[in-house]
């Protein structure tokens, strides 16, 4: 059987579109940030992180909501069960795509 160039034209074009729809969940615009933490408050959190690209000193204020995965450790807690305490490491992965600004999408903190 032959393809005519105008079939292989459609055959491209929807491998594209698969392949675009499969593709876009990893198109968010994620950012980690890794720190220590100033301070906790309800609903956010206070780090000291670095700039990557300029080596300057930032702090930082993060949002979290009930979709912010928490994990200390290993085992995914409860943002007020994770109890965070200043002065400690922290790791925080951020969608910039987001609606809201600067809404943790996951928070790491090492095992107690």
């Amino acid at each position: 059987m032959r393809i005519g160039t105008w079939g292989q034209g459609r055959v491209a074009v929807a491998a594209l579109l698969v392949a675009v729809a499969i593709a876009s969940p990893a198109l968010a615009h994620e950012v980690t940030y890794q720190g220590t933490v100033l301070e906790v408050q309800t609903g956010r959190i206070h780090v000291k992180t670095i700039d990557a690209k300029t080596r300057k000193e930032e702090n930082v204020w993060f949002n979290v909501d009930k979709t912010t995965k928490v994990k200390r450790g290993d085992k995914t807690v409860p943002f007020a069960g994770a109890a965070i305490t200043a002065g400690e490491r922290i790791v925080v992965i951020v969608d910039h795509d987001a609606e809201t600004k600067m809404l943790a999408k996951e928070v790491r903190l090492a095992a107690k």
